[in-house]
């Protein structure tokens, strides 16, 4: 499973003519996870290879406004578009609050928006992987996120399946480590297919 990072913006609390304010983005599969949408966000999404995709999924560290100013103008622009897939917005104690008058701001959208609000210790399960939270010292009410993946299959030996005639879709149960029958009748399981070790 594919798994990179992109970081829409590394700078402290001001932005420079270089750097925007912090946001990150997580790519695992087809899943994208923002992490902080600063000011400038959107626009940075837009100028990347990642575009502004319809993201699920937005995680908070804390309310500092360098990490969460750029959201009310991109909820805006989600409901320009037409957005109907809901939002969750996930943070530390206070988002609900800082919701209430963000709202004024953004308006009506097109679109639900779920505000979870969690706390150090908290793991949100996903498929493959957890997102546990954790207290970062930074003075302010705040979370910070793991990403922590289960164990992986182990790496797949394509010449020993081509050696054997296994075919593609069989391929799939070896890494598994399943059984198959081969052409001759006789049977095939994978071996030294220890798992790997999650990100």
């Amino acid at each position: 499973m594919d798994l990179d990072l992109v970081f829409f913006g590394t700078s402290g609390s001001v932005p420079t003519a270089q750097r925007a304010p912090s946001a990150l983005l997580v790519r695992r599969g087809s899943e994208r996870l923002l992490f902080d949408c600063a000011e400038g966000t959107q626009r940075q999404m837009l100028r990347s290879t990642v575009g502004l995709v319809e993201l699920r999924e937005v995680f908070l560290t804390h309310y500092h406004a360098d990490h969460y100013l750029g959201l009310p103008g991109m909820l805006k622009t989600f409901a320009l578009r037409g957005r109907e897939v809901d939002l969750t917005i996930y943070g530390p104690p206070g988002l609900v609050h800082l919701f209430s008058s963000l709202k004024r701001i953004f308006g009506k959208l097109t679109y639900q928006v779920r505000l979870e609000e969690i706390e150090a210790g908290d793991v949100l399960e996903r498929d493959g992987y957890n997102l546990t939270t954790f207290a970062p010292a930074h003075g302010v009410s705040a979370v910070g996120y793991a990403f922590v993946e289960g164990p992986r299959p182990g790496r797949f030996d394509v010449e020993a399946a081509d050696a054997l005639g296994v075919d593609p879709p069989e391929r799939g149960l070896l890494q598994r480590g399943e059984s198959i029958e081969l052409e001759d009748g006789t049977w095939a399981a994978a071996t030294g297919a220890e798992g790997r070790p999650g990100r």
